[in-house]
């Protein structure tokens, strides 16, 4: 489930050279890394997962920047990026016994210059659920995730893209043997950053997909989906995130709505705290609905 609806949105990028702050070392950062918990949780399970990313940026960035939010740096000036992320996941399952824990790791990396308007930014995700065994019936699930996104900034803070991505799932079951599900899903998307009066900002994330859902033995199913994520900035130290996405169509297991709600917070130029809350609430009578809240700390190098 997690894999199949998971949300993943993407920072856009790219990097301005030659700035006379820039070449204070001191007031920038070429990295960034962290630690994560979250907890993932529906009626008749939990799942606690602990984790940690990295990110290398392929330019410096400034720390604190005069007429931009922190968080927006490497957006507004247009920096490439290589980021991997390791986690760890504990099961817990009504009626069924742990057997061992799940994991999950990916990779991402962004190419974009301050001298082009173009970017492209491609990403995997590896993960696995762990086992879980309730008398003589095991269950078990790996899937596979990949992701493509090919856009351009058509202002200095706006962008429009083009996004692909492929979830691929196998399941394992000593009941019902194996099977595979396969997700595609094309779309297209914008990003803005606005500057509202007193010095406020807003940035607006939008954009809407096509999914196609494979199951073997079974047709076709296709579904549309619909978000938008805005994030509005009192401080050029502190976002407060709100979000919605609307999924509709043939394949009635994934139709609902899905809730963000998050702040992030630098308690200092280089080291931030965030907590985002999710809330999934399906559509139909069988569906399931889930929670899901992530606290994580990166700091900046």
């Amino acid at each position: 489930m997690i894999a199949t609806r998971g949300v993943v949105a993407s920072s856009l990028v790219a990097a301005l050279v030659g700035s006379p702050s820039l070449a204070l070392a001191e007031d920038t950062f070429q990295a960034e890394a962290g630690l994560s918990y979250s907890r993932f949780k529906t009626d008749f399970s939990r799942q606690n997962t602990a984790g940690a990313e990295a990110t290398y940026f392929f330019d410096k960035l400034p720390t604190q920047p005069k007429d931009y939010p922190l968080e927006q740096a490497q957006f507004v000036e247009r920096v490439g990026s290589l980021s991997a992320n390791y986690s760890r996941t504990n099961n817990n399952f009504n009626n069924f016994e742990s057997v061992n824990n799940g994991w999950m790791y990916g990779a991402t990396v962004l190419f974009a210059r301050p001298e082009t308007p173009l970017f492209v930014n491609a990403s995997y995700d590896s993960l696995y659920s762990g086992k879980v065994r309730s008398g003589s019936l095991e269950s078990e699930a790996d899937a596979k995730f990949y992701q493509l996104t090919v856009g351009a900034y058509v202002d200095k803070t706006t962008t429009l893209s083009l996004d692909w991505s492929r979830d691929t799932t196998r399941n394992k079951s000593t009941s019902s043997g194996d099977s595979t599900d396969t997700s595609d899903s094309i779309g297209i998307s914008g990003q803005h950053l606005a500057r509202l009066s007193g010095g406020h900002h807003l940035a607006l994330l939008a954009g809407l997909s096509l999914d196609t859902h494979e199951r073997v033995g079974s047709a076709s199913e296709k579904n549309r989906t619909v978000f938008a994520k805005a994030t509005y900035y009192p401080t050029k130290m502190l976002g407060l995130t709100l979000g919605v996405l609307s999924d509709r169509g043939d394949d009635r297991a994934n139709e609902g709505e899905f809730y963000l709600a998050g702040a992030r917070m630098f308690v200092t130029p280089t080291f931030s705290l965030s907590l985002d809350f999710q809330k999934n609430h399906a559509k139909a009578p069988n569906g399931t609905d889930f929670d899901f809240v992530t606290l994580k700390a990166l700091a900046r190098f």
